[in-house]
């Protein structure tokens, strides 16, 4: 097996960059103003009801949610209908494939775009959050980020699994139903997930979002963080992004080539 050439990944990463840039509004309408409009309605909303939730304020609480949610959107969305439209209907891999680029630096590039473009997401609702004094920790926000942009790169790889599987646009409604609903609703975004059924948390745990609401919220909001259990939320995360990459790259090829 080839090893992947970087210059290549990165090509591909900065092509999406380009055309990114070419159609920014609609972009940001997508992916900055949807998270923006959640955290107004619940944070305000709730907020109003609620004080505090699991030991911080719940505009501090929602916040670290929302910044989970906005990257896992956005890096989902970009590796489902954006890779499957790309793949699919516009030729553009056909193309890109009749370069020296092979499958796996294609697929590459995808991922690392996806996640840059979540972070970009993750990053409006943090500066949001910051304007609004629900922020309380700058410095653990900051390092929250890196955990952030690995936990986008597993969203982007199982939404990748998804289009490796797609036959057309309707399969993604599975996607979104299965996996994108029950990582806003059940994952701690808006409510502490031990408030749930045993079941349901056991259920919760399944999904990246969790592990990464578990390491960045206390973060953000100046808490005492383990060490061991920020590792272990870490290297779940790498797992299902490695067990998903290969999964998607193994299909594409059969898909593409046999």
């Amino acid at each position: 097996m080839l090893i992947p050439n970087p210059k290549y990944v990165l090509a591909i990463t900065v092509r999406q960059y380009l055309i990114f840039l070419k159609f920014i509004v609609p972009n940001l309408v997508s992916n900055v103003a949807n998270p923006l409009l959640f955290l107004f309605a619940f944070g305000f909303g709730l907020g109003q009801f609620i004080d505090t939730m699991d030991g911080m304020s719940y505009l501090t609480f929602v916040i670290a949610g929302m910044i989970a949610y906005s990257a896992a959107f956005s890096a989902s969305f970009e590796t489902t209908i954006g890779s499957f439209t790309r793949y699919f209907n516009m030729g553009i891999w056909d193309a890109i494939l009749s370069t020296p680029v092979t499958l796996t630096e294609l697929l590459m590039g995808e991922v690392l775009w996806a996640a840059v473009k979540a972070l970009i997401s993750a990053l409006s609702v943090l500066a949001v959050g910051l304007i609004w004094g629900g922020v309380p920790s700058i410095s653990g926000a900051l390092i929250a980020l890196p955990f952030v942009f690995i936990a986008s790169i597993c969203f982007a790889c199982v939404g990748l699994l998804a289009t490796a599987y797609a036959k057309g646009y309707d399969f993604f409604s599975y996607f979104f139903t299965f996996w994108i609903t029950p990582m806003f609703v059940f994952c701690g975004v808006f409510f502490d997930i031990n408030r749930f059924p045993e079941v349901i948390q056991w259920f919760a745990w399944f999904f990246p979002m969790t592990h990464l609401i578990a390491a960045i919220r206390p973060l953000i909001a100046g808490l005492p963080v383990e060490g061991q259990m920020l590792a272990f939320h870490t290297a779940y995360i790498i797992a299902m992004s490695v067990i998903s990459f290969i999964l998607a790259n193994r299909k594409m090829r059969q898909r593409l080539f046999d």
